[in-house]
């Protein structure tokens, strides 16, 4: 029974890992650097960056330091920052809104357009 435990897992990175990867990207494109350059500054692999910024693997806070030197960006200017809970609640309750004030219109046009942008941002969203 015991060696089932041995297979690897595909592990599912919370979403703050994926969006630390693109904003490690779009810092070192900002700077001009190659991954490999920035992994030679930060003393790892050009491949762990490239799985860093790719969301598939997450750094310990020790190596985001370095990789924020190495950069020569604050910390904080690493982490990518997400809008509060309270805030998304509130913008959801403004959405639902004016989302069902829409869809009482009988404007044929206004309908049509709705549905046009739902269909382009869902699949947005699910890419």
């Amino acid at each position: 029974m015991g060696h089932m435990a041995i297979r690897k897992k595909s592990i599912r990175h919370d979403e703050i890992v994926i969006r630390f990867g693109e904003r490690l990207r779009e810092t070192r494109l900002s700077m001009g650097m190659s991954q490999a350059d920035l992994a030679a500054r930060a003393e790892v692999t050009t491949n762990y960056i490239s799985r860093l910024e790719g969301g598939g693997a997450a750094p310990g806070i020790d190596l985001v330091a370095r990789l924020a030197s190495a950069l020569g960006v604050s910390i904080a200017e690493l982490l990518p920052t997400s809008p509060p809970l309270a805030d998304m609640a509130v913008t959801r309750q403004q959405a639902k809104k004016l989302f069902d004030a829409l869809l009482q219109t009988e404007d044929r046009a206004v309908l049509h357009l709705m549905t046009q942008l739902l269909a382009r941002l869902a699949e947005a969203t699910n890419r």
